[in-house]
C-alpha cells in the first residue's frame, strides 16, 4: 500500500463510528436464527426419545424423574447443530438467544 491512500484510509476511518460495541456493557440481539442454549419445555416432553436417538454428539440422554421420563441436555457436548429441534414431535425443545454459557461448574451446562 503506498503511502497516499495509506494517509487516505486513516483519515477516512479518523471520522467513522467504530463498528464494535463495548460488549459486556453494551449487548447486541442475536438473528432469529442464532443457536443459543436450548430451552426445554418439560410439559410439551412425553420422553419418547427421539431426540436422543438423532443427537450426532450423544448430548441428550432420557432420565426417570418423579416416574416419568425427560430428557437432560449436556451443553458441554453438544455441538448446537439443533436436529434435536427438529426431530421433536412436539416441539419440546427451543433455541433461545442465550449465548453467555461460561462456568466453572459442569452441573451448569445441564439443561433439566
Amino acid at each position: 500500500m503506498r503511502l497516499p491512500s495509506l494517509i487516505r484510509e486513516v483519515w477516512s476511518n479518523l471520522v467513522r463510528k467504530p463498528a464494535t460495541v463495548k460488549y459486556p456493557f453494551k449487548k447486541l440481539t442475536p438473528s432469529p436464527q442464532f443457536r443459543g442454549r436450548h430451552r426445554l419445555l418439560k410439559d410439551r416432553c412425553t420422553g419418547c426419545g427421539l431426540c436422543a436417538e438423532i443427537c450426532p454428539a450423544f448430548a441428550i440422554s432420557l432420565v426417570e424423574v418423579e416416574g416419568s421420563k425427560t430428557i437432560s441436555i449436556d451443553l458441554g457436548k453438544c455441538i448446537f447443530c439443533y436436529q434435536c429441534e427438529d426431530v421433536c414431535p412436539r416441539g419440546a425443545i427451543r433455541r433461545s438467544d442465550v449465548f453467555e454459557m461460561a462456568t466453572w461448574i459442569r452441573d451448569d451446562l445441564l439443561v433439566k
